[in-house]
């Protein structure tokens, strides 16, 4: 294993946010997946479920390998906790396993989640790809392509028209977020003296690494920082929320 990871191992200089990488990246990944999901928006049902799960699948596995390159590495086999796997972009790993295993009821609150929530997280991080960027081809090119799965997955299913755009459909991916954001908090806080365990950015022990909430903490204090950034990604998912109840309607 730890042959096939230094065989692995390409070095590269680290691009710059905004820099010709970047730009081409996001190009060339945002026309794929929006033109993939616009053609794939008739498949069957079934098709649709396990294209879900495969996916799923696949991000299960970038997951294990960058855990591992990480653990055999670049961390002398020291397990580093801030890149657990617990954050809004984490969950479409989890949740997608689940679909197959779903009825249709209990999984439209799912699909409305990541249409929104999901979406979300993949804009946000491929427009400040500061974590995207690594000195390691692999690495960068893992962070890349999770975020355009999740930008695939999220607009195949807007385009497939499921989940609900309604505003009860919406208000019934709330306590999914707060399940999550709770759970992440639970972590931050009980885990906190393993490492640097910053689950959804929330953490009380640390400075947040988000663009311009970075600013919020000497005016508000950490906690209050930490709502704000919560309200804002529930105000963000909201908007796009009301962009799909559109968008469905033209399809």
């Amino acid at each position: 294993m730890q042959q096939f990871l230094r065989y692995t191992a390409w070095e590269m200089e680290k691009p710059k946010p905004f820099g010709l990488f970047h730009v081409l990246m996001l190009l060339v990944g945002i026309s794929v997946c929006i033109g993939f999901a616009y053609r794939l928006r008739h498949v069957t049902k079934k098709q649709y479920v396990y294209g879900i799960f495969g996916i799923s699948l696949v991000l299960l596995i970038l997951e294990l390998y960058k855990q591992l390159f990480h653990f055999y590495l670049l961390d002398a086999q020291q397990y580093d906790w801030w890149i657990f796997p617990f954050q809004l972009c984490s969950l479409p790993m989890y949740i997608g396993i689940l679909f197959p295993f779903l009825k249709d009821k209990w999984r439209i609150p799912l699909e409305t989640f990541l249409m929104d929530f999901s979406l979300l997280g993949a804009i946000m991080a491929l427009l400040f790809p500061d974590d995207l960027m690594h000195r390691y081809v692999m690495l960068t090119a893992h962070a890349f392509l999770w975020h355009f799965l999740l930008l695939f997955l999220s607009l195949w299913i807007g385009f497939h028209k499921q989940g609900d755009t309604t505003t009860k459909g919406f208000l019934q991916t709330l306590p999914l977020f707060f399940m999550f954001a709770g759970i992440a908090t639970f972590l931050n806080i009980a885990f906190h003296t393993l490492g640097e365990l910053n689950m959804f950015y929330i953490s009380p022990y640390y400075e947040s690494t988000q663009p311009f909430f970075d600013l919020l903490t000497p005016i508000f204090g950490i906690s209050m920082r930490n709502l704000i950034y919560l309200f804002c990604i529930l105000l963000g998912a909201w908007l796009i929320h009301l962009i799909w109840r559109t968008l469905q309607k033209l399809l």
